[in-house]
């Protein structure tokens, strides 16, 4: 894990766009995770950084979403397409399709197996939030233990279906964007050996290549 301060979001902007065009470059098949929450405007200046990379071979779906309607306005997919986030050539791979909560869940744990086994590289960005979830893994949720690749719960908010544990494990490379002093005891848990239950998000220690972009703690970029 390499931690890495900085004070605005460009140095993580600039480390995905560079990545993902080299990888592109070398005509490798690529998946990307975009998640939701305050990492939306990172994956859409991304996308702004990618607009004359040729996108063939880059498929792009959720690290997790808000279950309803197709397009209903708590969906991460559609708050993200909200923003401008749009990647022309690329293959977009939603995860609300109009199906029943279960239904939807085994598909996307489904898609996501399916394109990270055809991709030569998989990378997720992710977030951490206060109380040390990471994608839709709650502390002490059903998503913490489960054994699929997605799982699906009910919270008071909403309604989740997000990746698991195990799928953040089959990645090539996770990395995180994480902001403001609320996350501070946050990151210094993730240096720490914390149950899973209590910090879902030291499931993205188990990924080979984890980068931590943060304004806390680091050597500064």
């Amino acid at each position: 894990m390499k931690l890495c301060k900085i004070t605005n979001r460009q140095p993580v902007v600039d480390y995905l766009a560079d990545l993902l065009q080299k990888k592109l470059a070398a005509g490798q098949k690529v998946l990307w995770l975009v998640p939701g929450g305050s990492a939306i405007n990172v994956a859409v200046a991304v996308a702004v950084k990618l607009k004359d990379t040729d996108l063939t071979n880059l498929t792009v779906t959720l690290t997790d979403e808000r279950f309803g309607p197709v397009g209903h306005p708590n969906s991460n997919w559609g708050q993200l397409h909200a923003a401008n986030f749009h990647l022309p050539g690329a293959t977009m791979v939603p995860v609300l399709h109009g199906h029943n909560i279960k239904e939807t869940t085994t598909e996307f744990a489904r898609h996501l197996q399916d394109y990270c086994q055809a991709s030569a590289y998989c990378i997720g960005l992710f977030g951490i939030g206060g109380d040390g979830h990471t994608a839709g893994i709650l502390p002490g949720s059903s998503a913490v233990v489960a054994t699929d690749w997605a799982a699906c719960y009910d919270t008071p908010e909403f309604q989740r279906i997000t990746m698991t544990p195990p799928a953040v494990a089959a990645l090539s490379e996770a990395v995180v964007y994480v902001m403001g002093d609320s996350k501070l005891e946050a990151l210094n848990n993730l240096q720490k050996d914390v149950p899973l239950e209590q910090q879902p998000a030291q499931a993205l220690k188990k990924v080979p290549k984890l980068t931590v972009f943060n304004d806390q703690i680091g050597d500064a970029v």
